[in-house]
């Protein structure tokens, strides 16, 4: 019986001490023979276990800005981040050069699982993909996305901006001005944009997701909410986090926690409701093929039905419109959120860029009033408007909705410039660093649109928030457009006032953006 005691104790102290050698000496280990080498090339970032996790939320917590320490690192020689996640350890380089080797070798690297949602979700499509396979998706998707097909997006993106403003028109008729959730008005434009663009014109019936407890919900709702979960499931259930650190994807194939069953039912619901919509066109472009429309869902089913060697799966269709819908819609949503906000504090920015709108689109109607000039906004006035496109540049500068690029595994050991990384190091860019470089944008807090008009090549390269290499945003030329229509239509018709009561938190979610939504007023233009 003593034996088997001390055998007992003998495993629980080994488990001990190699858990102590994996999450705290290696990585002290690590990061001081890259001190020694690299000296202040490199800013290290170490806490045991959560890693610079640990720094984005003392930052929110006692500066309300999750990336504070990042916006203030910057020092003359310094390369990269050393960081720790779990057991692995890291770089995230800040170097532009440095940053494109990485960005132009994906074939290096492997991606680092997520969370449950993430794999379950994305695993097969376009943001997972491996470098085969990437590139066929990248080739048919990437006709979809090609700046002539968006123009037939454009009308969709008019007729949605018009929609969501009738409800803001319906709120103002007693009142002289109201609180906006600047987040929640732009995402309802694109998530109805980037829902429509991939399924079509889909009945509302199949878009709804029963759960077990009866209550129901959209897929493009439930497919937010789940993400947000799935990551807030690791604070709150820290078996569910130690199974993930150890067995990453695989750790819901062992011994489910209560939260990890919930999510994972939900998942699967909303996989469902996806196959379902999926299931019925193709059934009705069998019996039809010259019903299809522009959208992907249509274009999907086409290739797979003409081209019997073509490659795309469901899985492959569902997994792309979950990750097309996430970047669609919260990024956007994101960049004109931030717009709006700080052109409430700019009052005369806001009136210059107001008065550029009017300028293009009343050369065409003369004697219009400025909120009925928006109907009259064709794709090619978009081009004229600098200045509403400098301000989404310096909205997306101050709060870049990827602060990094996807983390990644390297595959074997490599150089970057003078760096050394080992087989199954972390790798990343954190490109918010340099958006906010003073030796790269003078005055780095101060929001200042017009920098980009006559923008140099320092401020250009180092501008990079949708990534770039060949696995840069396949979407972003979409996004803008979106951006300067919804910066558009509302500065056409309302006044963007300031919230002084609602306090500004900067959080590091799904993506970067506000904690708290209420931060502007909107107040009827009479003229």
């Amino acid at each position: 019986m003593i034996f088997i005691v001390y055998i007992c104790l003998g495993l629980i102290a080994s488990i001990i001490a190699y858990g102590s050698y994996i999450l705290i000496l290696y990585p002290i280990l690590r990061f001081s023979q890259m001190k020694q080498k690299y000296g202040n090339k490199i800013k290290v970032c170490f806490s045991i276990g959560a890693g610079i996790l640990k720094f984005y939320n003392k930052d929110l917590q006692n500066k309300n800005d999750s990336i504070y320490f990042i916006r203030n690192m910057h020092e003359p020689n310094l390369k990269a981040i050393a960081f720790n996640f779990g057991t692995k350890v890291g770089l995230s380089f800040v170097d532009p050069e440095l940053q494109k080797q990485i960005l132009q070798n994906p074939h290096f690297y492997s991606k680092v699982d997520g969370p449950m949602a993430i794999t379950f979700l994305f695993a097969n499509s376009i943001a997972y993909a491996t470098e085969k396979e990437w590139k066929r998706q990248r080739l048919f998707l990437g006709k979809s996305f090609h700046f002539e097909e968006i123009k037939n997006y454009f009308p969709l993106i008019i007729e949605t901006c018009q929609k969501t403003l009738k409800k803001i028109d319906q709120k103002l008729i007693q009142k002289e001005k109201i609180d906006i959730q600047i987040l929640k008005t732009c995402q309802e434009v694109t998530s109805e944009v980037s829902f429509k663009v991939f399924f079509g014109s889909t009945d509302e019936t199949l878009t709804i997701i029963k759960r077990k407890d009866g209550s129901q919900t959209t897929i493009s709702n439930e497919l937010v909410q789940v993400l947000i979960d799935s990551y807030y499931l690791f604070q709150t259930d820290k078996l569910a986090l130690l199974k993930w650190v150890l067995l990453k994807r695989k750790s819901t194939n062992f011994f489910l926690t209560h939260g990890e069953e919930q999510l994972l039912n939900r998942l699967k619901a909303l996989r469902q409701a996806c196959a379902n919509i999926v299931a019925k066109r193709k059934e009705e472009l069998t019996q039809d093929q010259s019903i299809a429309k522009k959208n992907f869902l249509d274009q999907y089913l086409i290739e797979m039905a003409n081209n019997q060697n073509s490659g795309i799966t469901y899985d492959e269709i569902i997994d792309n419109f979950s990750a097309i819908y996430l970047a669609g819609t919260d990024t956007t949503s994101n960049m004109a959120g931030a717009a709006l906000y700080y052109l409430s504090l700019n009052q005369e920015i806001q009136q210059q860029a107001r008065e550029e709108i009017i300028k293009v689109l009343s050369v065409k109607q003369k004697g219009r009033m400025a909120q009925q000039l928006f109907s009259q906004l064709a794709f090619e006035d978009l081009q004229n408007l600098n200045l509403i496109n400098s301000i989404l540049k310096e909205s997306l500068r101050l709060m870049p909705p990827a602060i990094q690029s996807q983390t990644k595994f390297a595959n074997h050991n490599l150089k970057i410039g003078e760096f050394d990384i080992k087989k199954g190091d972390l790798v990343t860019n954190h490109f918010s660093y340099n958006l906010s470089n003073p030796e790269v944008f003078p005055n780095p807090s101060v929001f200042n649109p017009h920098r980009w008009m006559a923008a140099n090549h320092q401020e250009m390269v180092n501008f990079t928030p949708f990534s770039q290499g060949p696995r840069n945003c396949i979407g972003q030329h979409l996004a803008m457009i979106e951006g300067k229509c919804i910066i558009a239509s509302i500065l056409l018709q309302y006044e963007i006032l300031p919230n002084p009561a609602e306090k500004v938190v900067k959080q590091m979610r799904i993506v970067y953006g506000f904690q708290h939504d209420n931060l502007v007023f909107f107040k009827k233009i009479n003229s």
